[in-house]
């Protein structure tokens, strides 16, 4: 037996849990008539792009979209979902959007919603959520008549730490703080009942496995996989200045969610990242228990 410790061969099951791979004609099954509601950054942003090739085998829409995302046409457009970003640190704090008003909105753009299990919100990010986050979501889902529905809290990620040149690292004490902010998080989404991933104790052991960007807090990207990469680029140029996103995906400032845009189906992108895979993978076994 080899005595090397190569992360790229360790399957992750936490202390006590297991969490089965749902096969995907089972999961296609299990996403039948439920939407699914993303708000966060951009890791965030990368469980839901893994779910959607999960659940599609393919990913013909992407985009490193910032604003309100929705999309249609996912599991033969049995199954809807949207996406918010945030926060938005790089505007101005009297325009930059609460929290309150980014869940809002993306409620909004959601609707109909129905307020049980067939509605999931998954809500997180790499270092901003905390506690008072969790408390804002139970009012606005009572407010908005949806108490009932499936809260998937991503608890916070080990990123931003490494000394490397041109970004901004933790020190020790930093890290051990972050630590008990991400326990007092998972206690407090615990007792409202919702379900929570810890990525923090999946990105703390491997922080070596970055998909270095300019945020140093990915373990995903997504790679383009057709051949006619000329023919596409020339499409994401243009949509990037039309303010769209792709076939079934319109962005919050350009049209109405029922339009798309035909892009060539021969375009394809590939969510790659093994620890961004665990986490989607024990998202998607929340989301179906059963199977």
């Amino acid at each position: 037996m080899s005595r090397t410790c190569d992360w790229r061969d360790v399957a992750w099951q936490p202390r006590g849990c297991f969490h089965p791979v749902v096969e995907r004609q089972l999961l296609q099954d299990c996403l039948a008539d439920r939407k699914l509601l993303f708000l966060g950054d951009s890791t965030n942003r990368g469980m839901m792009f893994f779910l959607m090739e999960r659940v599609n085998s393919s990913l013909e829409d992407w985009g490193k979209a910032h604003d309100t995302l929705v999309y249609r046409n996912l599991n033969a457009q049995r199954t809807g979902v949207s996406y918010s970003y945030y926060p938005q640190f790089w505007l101005e704090k009297p325009r930059r959007p609460s929290f309150r008003q980014a869940l809002l909105q993306l409620i909004s753009r959601s609707r109909p919603l129905l307020n049980s299990y067939q509605t999931v919100l998954v809500v997180g990010g790499v270092q901003w959520l905390n506690t008072n986050h969790l408390r804002t979501v139970k009012e606005v889902l009572h407010s908005e008549a949806l108490a009932e529905i499936l809260v998937v809290v991503k608890a916070l990620g080990m990123g931003f730490h490494l000394p490397v040149d041109g970004i901004r690292s933790l020190g020790l004490a930093e890290i051990q703080e972050l630590n008990a902010e991400n326990l007092r998080i998972i206690q407090a989404a615990e007792q409202e009942g919702y379900e929570v991933i810890d990525t923090f104790s999946i990105t703390m052991g491997r922080y070596k496995e970055f998909l270095q960007g300019r945020c140093a807090c990915h373990f995903h990207e997504v790679k383009f996989t057709s051949f006619q990469r000329s023919n596409r680029t020339t499409s994401i140029n243009t949509r990037t200045r039309t303010k769209r996103t792709g076939t079934g995906l319109i962005s919050q400032s350009s049209k109405s969610d029922t339009e798309q845009e035909a892009w060539p189906k021969s375009s394809s992108y590939h969510v790659r990242g093994a620890v961004n895979q665990v986490y989607s993978e024990i998202l998607l076994s929340r989301l179906c228990p059963k199977i």
